[in-house]
């Protein structure tokens, strides 16, 4: 082996292979692995007999020795172990490319004993599968009611539905996704939703994620998109399991853009750090500012608010206060929530980083901490409740009908196909033209049915409408529960439920079951997008008392609900609700602008909670300030499209060599649009004109080069630089269409619009370009 320099790639598991208490050894060993194999101490060994010949131990100490692959220049880390078990996992892994998706995967052999960190070996697999096989054997011959009927063809057998993946077949898993047959066959045969997810977690790697999304609804061609690395006919390196793939075949995919969530390049110490602790966000993130300490550490009698314009360290505080309360209390069980997956992730990670020592809990309703989008809380409470046998009346009492097992999820979404549709159209002809509506249905169900428990046409005539901006009459009232009827009884026949219905199930359950409530303290971010549905249920998931319930919002970012008041709902905050002020993330020039944005619009929630907790707000600049200055923001105007990708194409240029002149990475630029559809275009676009971006979806943002994500995406992002592009007035009607069915309405789509700008150019820290094409958006303020 040569002394040169090696490039060097992780794989996402490395960091919790190993205890902390050896992490700074570790670090030492890979310092001098960026120098060569040959660095004296490090003593890197080929293995005899093994899986794969390009497989290495390295010494970090006496008592551990590190896996890894030398790839030529490229050195792929797998993990750190006891000295034994280190050879005994050398021996047995490999590095393979999946031949269909085009995935690098490092995977062990038959036969592998010693620490694998739980994941399956090929064998095991092979042996779940064949044991899962008998099982449905057994099944099948039991419901057999004669033995003349054995001789039969044998039915296929009714999967519980609650598998997500029962409805596919295990062909097209290997087919289109390349998932390897015998997870593609446990997967669509597992006999639950919970032990899906217990084989799923032993799996792990990209195969195990691909499944997880396609289990919560993402389309599979989506699901491919995210994760194949193969492009059309090339081949991919690919070879079977068992076998490992040529070296440049594994470099290739491991180091593609889409890899980057399984393995991480590790190009210097600042990288190395990041990736060791296991996060994806510098360190700065989780400073806490003394101003802010006495929120983590205060001790309330109930629901408190903590409000704040974005970059003011809300969810930093949320942090801090979690690790508190769980070195306070190691038995607590304590429930993070946040919006979205992306924003769950990115959560758990900062409490990983902040509080390596702190207990995570190994289920909802487990002492330790647990981090869970709502919508995950609701399952997990539905999955408990069908056990129980407590579900079928849950939800008789919420809709009217109910089954035993948890139900199916479907979509409401307002773009393409909804079942509100043929609901709808039940509605007759009582109904007001401009309220044949998704948008006025999804709201008036989300608002007024679910959180009122009308079951009945009674229940509905009679529900107070406070804050629904179109007025009803009796016979419109009667149109309207027509509708609402019809969509439970589809929902019926579908045997499935909305993630609203599913919320409001979720808490009546609990309700019912009061004593055995699975969280002693709930803290929640970003609680300005929760719908009713999903704040009674956090109402429900936590006994009231001190430190219950803590809430971290802005209410400038409300990009999805409609405005809300959390009394309604049970969460009284009147006289526990503060507000923090001072930005550190933003310019002072990108913060007016971004706060220009929302002029025109009424944000302020104190004031519809009848609290008024600090000095009255007069202006704009006295809202928000920031700690930072920088240049004004940039305006880039075109005639046409084409142009406007020329024009933004030539500043990432420059951007690009700026911000690697001071020792920054091309990924610190961010890119924001207005869709996926527009995303992907800009992607091609520029590519075109010779500037390498990449798309980010579910996946982490990449580190070395810019990063194009949606604006919704970009919730919880921030970059040194930020492009929001496309922000012109031809964007604006359809994202209109179908939610102007009154002056409220109107009214909630525009504060939506300007809120979505205004987190995109929040995210900014430094430097700040808007773009767009003939008209800009209305919502845009002239920079003066």
């Amino acid at each position: 082996m040569t002394a040169q320099h090696k490039q060097l790639l992780m794989d996402r598991g490395f960091p919790s292979s190993y205890d902390r208490s050896i992490a700074g050894r570790v670090t030492a060993t890979i310092e001098k692995l960026f120098k060569g194999t040959s660095t004296n101490g490090l003593h890197v060994e080929p293995i005899q007999n093994c899986a794969d010949k390009r497989v290495r131990t390295a010494r970090v100490d006496d008592f551990h020795r590190m896996v890894l692959f030398d790839l030529g220049s490229w050195l792929l880390l797998y993990g750190v172990y006891p000295h034994d078990d280190a050879y005994v996992v050398a021996a047995k892994a490999y590095a393979r490319v999946n031949p269909t998706s085009g995935a690098a995967e490092i995977r062990q052999s038959e036969g592998a004993d010693g620490n694998t960190r739980g994941r399956y070996t090929d064998s095991e697999l092979k042996a779940l599968v064949e044991a899962r096989a008998a099982e449905l054997l057994v099944e099948r011959q039991g419901s057999q009611e004669s033995p003349v009927a054995v001789e039969q063809e044998m039915p296929e057998p009714a999967w519980p539905s609650a598998n997500p993946l029962a409805d596919y077949a295990a062909e097209q898993l290997t087919g289109r996704l390349g998932i390897d047959g015998p997870v593609a066959e446990y997967a669509v045969n597992a006999p639950s939703d919970e032990e899906l997810l217990t084989v799923l977690g032993r799996v792990g790697g990209w195969q195990a994620d691909a499944l997880m999304d396609l289990a919560s609804g993402t389309s599979l061609e989506e699901v491919r998109s995210s994760y194949a690395i193969a492009d059309g006919d090339k081949s991919t390196g690919g070879t079977a399991i068992g076998v490992p793939s040529a070296t440049e075949a594994v470099v290739r995919a491991a180091t593609d853009e889409r890899a980057a969530s399984q393995f991480h390049l590790i190009e210097d110490d600042e990288a190395l750090a990041r990736a060791l602790t296991n996060g994806n966000f510098d360190a700065w993130r989780l400073f806490l500012h003394p101003d802010q300490q006495k929120y983590v550490d205060k001790e309330t009698s109930g629901p408190f608010r903590l409000s704040g314009g974005a970059g003011t360290g809300k969810t930093v505080v949320l942090v801090h206060r979690a690790v508190r309360l769980a070195r306070q209390r190691p038995d607590a069980r304590i429930l993070v929530v946040s919006f979205t997956r992306n924003l769950v992730e990115m959560i758990h990670e900062q409490i990983r980083s902040l509080g390596p020592d702190v207990r995570m809990a190994e289920s909802l309703g487990r002492p330790g901490i647990s981090v869970l989008t709502l919508d995950q809380v609701a399952h997990r409470v539905l999955d408990d409740g069908a056990r129980s046998g407590r579900l079928p009346a849950a939800m008789e009492a919420v809709l009217g009908w109910g089954i035993r097992r948890v139900p199916e999820y479907r979509s409401t979404g307002a773009y393409g196909a909804s079942p509100w549709g043929e609901a709808i159209e039940a509605a007759g002809g009582a109904l007001p033209e401009n309220l044949r509506s998704v948008h006025f249905f999804q709201s008036e169900y989300q608002e007024v049915v679910l959180p009122g428990g009308n079951t009945k046409e009674i229940d509905y005539l009679r529900a107070p409408r406070t804050g629904r901006g179109s007025r009803l009459g009796r016979n419109q009232r009667r149109a309207v529960w027509q509708a609402v009827t019809q969509y439970r009884d589809d929902g019926l026949v579908a045997q499935a439920i909305d993630w609203d219905e599913a919320a409001t199930v979720a808490a009546e359950l609990l309700t019912i079951e009061k004593g055995t409530l699975p969280a002693d303290h709930v803290l929640i971010d970003e609680g300005q997008d929760f719908t009713p549905a999903r704040w009674l249920l956090a109402r429900a998931v936590v006994a009231e008392g001190p430190d219950d319930l803590f809430i971290a919002e802005d209410s400038n970012q409300r990009i999805y609900g409609n405005r809300i008041v959390l009394g309604h709902y049970g969460i009284r905050i009147v006289g526990r609700s503060r507000r923090l002020r001072l930005n550190y993330r933003t310019t002072e020039q990108n913060l007016q602008l971004a706060l220009k944005v929302l002029t025109g619009g009424s944000y302020d929630l104190d004031e519809a909670e009848g609290d008024h907790p600090e000095r009255p707000i007069e202006r704009d600049s006295d809202r928000y300030i920031s700690s930072r200055s920088g240049p004004r923001p940039l305006l880039l105007p075109a005639p046409d499209l084409a142009q406007e990708y020329g024009l933004v194409a030539g500043l990432l240029k420059t951007w690009i060599t700026e911000v690697e002149e001071v020792g920054l990475k091309a990924g610190t630029l961010g890119i924001l649009t207005r869709t996926k559809r527009e995303r992907d275009d800009f992607v091609r676009a520029m590519g075109e004109r010779g500037v390498a971006v990449a798309p980010v979806d579910k996946q982490d943002v990449p580190d070395s080069t810019p990063a194009v994500m949606t604006l919704h995406r970009a919730k919880g992002t921030e970059f040194s630089r930020v492009v929001l592009f496309g922000v012109s007035e031809s964007s604006i009607p359809k994202f209109f269409d179908g939610s102007t069915y009154d002056e409220q309405a109107r009214e909630q789509s525009g504060l939506r619009e300007r809120s979505l700008l205004y987190v995109g150019a929040t995210r900014a820290r430094d430097m700040l370009a808007i773009s767009w094409n003939k008209e800009a958006s209305p919502y845009l303020p002239t920079v003066g």
